[in-house]
């Protein structure tokens, strides 16, 4: 039996969750099916604009009460490591001054460090997903590490928020 590398898991899972209705659980929708939001990608930048700008607390107005936020890196062998699970507009917002791959540029970056970009956007339904690519390599020569972004959207707000870093030198 072949196995499935991580990269092919994730493509297989957005494209079996990309076909599924688009229903939204809590206080906004009362668990109805939602109007689709009519430019997700939009949003997804608004909420990046906002955190370029260390402007967290306004960032928030783009996510649901109940935000779903995951993190993790992974090598080029699929290993994973630095997992991290948050649930609430509370704990994301204490999570995003330090959050690698949840603003264009890194906080712990050199003022000369790299400024991402987003490529490969992929929009389906209430679901975004895109990387986020540096424009420059290190002083070293070796590549910063880009990161993969999936979002879901209930209705013009974000449900759920996964950001994996694609660790080069593993």
């Amino acid at each position: 039996m072949k196995t499935m590398d991580m990269k092919g898991i994730l493509v297989a899972v957005f494209l079996i969750a990309a076909a599924a209705p688009s229903y939204c659980a809590g206080a906004q929708t009362s668990g109805t099916q939602t109007t689709p939001c009519a430019d997700p990608m939009a949003v997804v930048r608004s909420f990046y604009d906002a955190n370029d700008d260390a402007r967290f607390a306004a960032s928030m107005k783009y996510v649901t009460d109940d935000v779903a936020f995951d993190t993790w890196a992974t090598g080029v062998n699929g290993h994973i490591m630095v997992q991290r699970h948050l649930n609430g507009k509370k704990a994301l917002r204490a999570f995003l001054p330090q959050g690698r791959g949840l603003s264009r540029k890194l906080p712990d970056s050199p003022a000369d460090g790299p400024i991402y970009h987003e490529s490969r956007i992929v929009v389906s339904g209430n679901r975004v997903r895109f990387m986020l690519e540096p424009d420059r390599m290190r002083p070293n020569g070796k590549p910063y590490n880009p990161f993969t972004i999936e979002v879901v959207l209930c209705g013009c707000r974000i449900k759920s928020l996964t950001v994996i870093e694609q660790i080069t030198w593993l």
